[in-house]
C-alpha cells in the first residue's frame, strides 16, 4: 500500500470537457460560423512529434481558428509524449483565441510538472476565476503543497473536497500526518475519506494507526476491509504479518472490528485463514 500525496490526472476530465465543448461548438455552428482570431503565433508544424500524436495533430489546420483542436493537441503532447513545453505552447495559443477554465487548468498542470510554480498558480487561479471546478481547486492545492505552503494547500483542498473531490480529503489527512504532525487531525480527515468509500482513506488510516498512533488492531481492520476490492487477501496479510510484524491474534481482532463497527462502509466477510 503506497502512501503519499495524490496528484490529479485529467484523462477522464478532459474527455468530458472536450465532448462538452464540441457539443456546444456544433450547436453554435448551426446558427452561425464562429471564427476565432489568435493573438499569439501558431506553434510551428512538428513533423516528428506530430506523427506520434496524429489522432490530435491531424487537426492542425483546424486549430488555426478553433481553440478546441488546439487544446487537444496540447493535451496530446502532455499526456502521450510528456513534452510539457510544446503542450504549454499550444495551451497558450488556444487561450489567446478563447480563454477557458479547462484550458487554464491544463496549463496549470503542465507548469506544475515543469516546476514553474508561480506561473502554475497564476493559471490555476485563472481557471478558478472562470469556473470554480473541483479539479482546478485540487491542482492549486497540489501546487501549494509542492512549494511547501501547507496551510494554503489545505485551504484549496477543502474547497475541492466541498465540491465532491474525495482525493482532496486524503491529501489533507496526509499533510496533517506527515508535514504538520497533527495526528488526531489527520485521523479525522482520513475518516471523512473513508465515509466516502475512498480506498486511499483506508490506506491512510491503516498506516497512521500503525506508524503514529500505535493501534495495530485498527491498523489491521482498515487494511483487512479492503480485501476483495482491488487487493487480495495474500497481499494484505503480507503487509500486516511480514512488513508490520503484527501478531495473528491482533489481526483477528482487527478482522472482527471491521465486521462489527459502523465506521467501516466497506467490509471483508471472508475467511482470513489464520
Amino acid at each position: 500500500m503506497i502512501k503519499g500525496i495524490i496528484k490529479v490526472i485529467l484523462v477522464i476530465f478532459i474527455v468530458f470537457s472536450f465532448n462538452a465543448c464540441e457539443d456546444k461548438s456544433s450547436q453554435e455552428s448551426k446558427s452561425q460560423e464562429i471564427v476565432y482570431i489568435a493573438t499569439l503565433p501558431m506553434p510551428e508544424w512538428d513533423e516528428v512529434g506530430g506523427k506520434k500524436i496524429w489522432d490530435a495533430y491531424k487537426n492542425w489546420h483546424d486549430a488555426k481558428h478553433d481553440p478546441i483542436p488546439a487544446t487537444q493537441i496540447g493535451y496530446a503532447y502532455a499526456n502521450k509524449l510528456q513534452d510539457y513545453e510544446k503542450a504549454l505552447q499550444w495551451f497558450e495559443y488556444s487561450n489567446s483565441m478563447k480563454p477557458t477554465a479547462d484550458n487554464s487548468a491544463y496549463a496549470c498542470y503542465v507548469l506544475q510538472e515543469m516546476k514553474q510554480y508561480d506561473k502554475a498558480i497564476k493559471w490555476c487561479n485563472d481557471s478558478i476565476i472562470q469556473e470554480s471546478n473541483k479539479e482546478a481547486l485540487f491542482m492549486l492545492g497540489t501546487v501549494y503543497y509542492d512549494v511547501e505552503q501547507y496551510n494554503k494547500a489545505i485551504e484549496y483542498y477543502k474547497l475541492s473536497a466541498n465540491k465532491g473531490f474525495t482525493d482532496a480529503l486524503t491529501n489533507i489527512g496526509y499533510i496533517y500526518e506527515e508535514k504538520l504532525k497533527d495526528y488526531k487531525e489527520a485521523e479525522q480527515w482520513y475518516l471523512k475519506a473513508v465515509k466516502e468509500k475512498s480506498y486511499k482513506g483506508f490506506h491512510g488510516l491503516s498506516y497512521l494507526y500503525y506508524s503514529k498512533l500505535n493501534d495495530n488492531v485498527k491498523s489491521s481492520a482498515y487494511a483487512i476491509a479492503l480485501i476483495g476490492t482491488k487487493y487480495s487477501q495474500r497481499s494484505v496479510l503480507k503487509i500486516l504479518q511480514k512488513e508490520r510484524k503484527i501478531p495473528n491474534e491482533t489481526i483477528k481482532k482487527g478482522y472482527e472490528l471491521q465486521l462489527t463497527s459502523d465506521e467501516f462502509p466497506i467490509k471483508y466477510k471472508g475467511n482470513l485463514g489464520l
